[in-house]
């Protein structure tokens, strides 16, 4: 474990919290109970974070942070930031929430910078969707993404990264975008982690506890606000994708699309898109965290909920195995008890009392993921998955508009 030390001092009837070494998951919980119980001694007067030989913050203490913060009714200043902490605050937008002072540059404290990213220090820890993840030393994570990726889709996932730091969901702090043998690169704190679907391959016999906590949380992710306002709305973004679909269904068929789209109810949660194993990491501690920013959008739960039945549960065994690295009868039991998870329960049967709705949401995303894959990964789907799709919206989801319009909306 990393040294850590708090000391606390009262100067001008403040609260004074003299920060040192380096926070990170390993400590944060010592953390937290040390701010806690100090602030219950000295209850009175703004409170003062002295960070002048604080020399590393994690997502983890930077979570402490806030937490702190929405219990605490003073006014909080965090003062003396060293040049290497002070970007970390930086780049996840701390600097906009918190009263935030760095530290004059002293001779002989020099800022850490990143190594150089090349073939001698990098290794491969993952592969799957088009994505490589990479370790750079001990302390970074790089995600490279396939050649050809969109320059402008990996600044928007560093961008919607922040912002779901900020909105209290568990992710990684994205640092800057590189390149890695002429593809790009995106660096993040390392979190000494794997994939779900990575332990599940080591390990399958914990399939059941991984699809629980996964649905903890995508429930905890649904519960979170969007903190900035460049998320963009779930309802534009299925709307664009029906528009893309004009090669596979005929005008009537767009246009009845599109108002099923209008008839799901408008709100400001959050969600993720591509909500699948190979997107959360299992950190250290045991908690998960989403690595995947790329479909942040703010809406209804249930779009996110239909994406994942029908990545679960395709009648496609190609397509299930394609979105979830799965095979269909392991899918099948990950959806169950992911369900399970995020609904809190220990009985299907009151899963079952949101299946027809979940179910009328997956239809639509399916009828739209020829156009959701190709926007996504630049290329098309193979003919024959396509033609697997469109022939099930003009069998089950087209004969069904009205009765889906009203699942989706109880409303309407």
């Amino acid at each position: 474990m990393f040294q850590f030390s708090l000391s606390t001092s009262i100067k001008d009837g403040d609260l004074y919290f003299n920060l040192s070494g380096r926070i990170d998951s390993q400590n944060v919980t010592d953390l937290s109970n040390m701010l806690a119980s100090e602030r219950k001694n000295h209850p009175k007067g703004s409170v003062v974070f002295d960070c002048e030989d604080l020399t590393y913050i994690s997502s983890a203490g930077l979570r402490a942070f806030l937490n702190f913060k929405k219990k605490e009714e003073a006014v909080i200043k965090i003062i003396n930031v060293l040049p290497d902490v002070y970007k970390i605050f930086d780049i996840t937008r701390f600097t906009e929430i918190f009263d935030i002072s760095k530290k004059s540059y002293t001779p002989g404290k020099v800022s850490k910078k990143l190594r150089d990213i090349s073939d001698e220090n990098v290794q491969e820890i993952a592969h799957g969707g088009g994505i490589t993840l990479y370790n750079i030393g001990d302390d970074i994570l790089m995600k490279v993404y396939k050649a050809g990726t969109n320059f402008e889709l990996i600044e928007r996932e560093k961008q919607y990264a922040q912002a779901a730091f900020l909105s209290n969901i568990p992710t990684l702090i994205s640092y800057d975008i590189v390149t890695f043998n002429g593809q790009y690169g995106m660096l993040y704190e390392f979190p000494k982690a794997k994939t779900v679907f990575s332990h599940l391959e080591e390990a399958p016999w914990k399939l059941t506890q991984y699809a629980a906590e996964m649905g903890k949380l995508l429930r905890q992710i649904h519960s979170a606000k969007p903190h900035l306002d460049i998320i963009p709305r779930a309802n534009e973004i299925y709307k664009s994708y029906a528009e893309k679909m004009s090669s596979f269904f005929n005008n009537s068929e767009i246009k009845k699309l599109i108002n099923i789209i209008d008839i799901i109810p408008e709100a400001d949660t959050v969600i993720c898109d591509n909500f699948n194993a190979r997107n959360v990491f299992v950190h250290q501690n045991g908690e998960l965290i989403l690595i995947n920013m790329t479909g942040l959008q703010y809406g209804d739960p249930i779009y996110d909920l239909g994406r994942a039945c029908m990545m679960y549960r395709c009648k496609s065994n190609d397509i299930v195995k394609q979105m979830t690295g799965f095979e269909a009868f392991q899918a099948q039991k990950f959806w169950e008890n992911m369900m399970l998870g995020y609904f809190d329960t220990n009985n299907f049967a009151e899963i079952n009392k949101h299946e027809e709705r979940m179910e009328a949401s997956a239809l639509l995303y399916s009828a739209l993921y020829p156009a959701c894959y190709k926007k996504m990964s630049g290329v098309d789907l193979p003919a024959k998955d396509i033609d697997f799709l469109v022939d099930q919206a003009r069998s089950e989801f087209f004969p069904q508009a009205e009765k889906i319009k009203s699942l989706l909306n109880p409303d309407y």
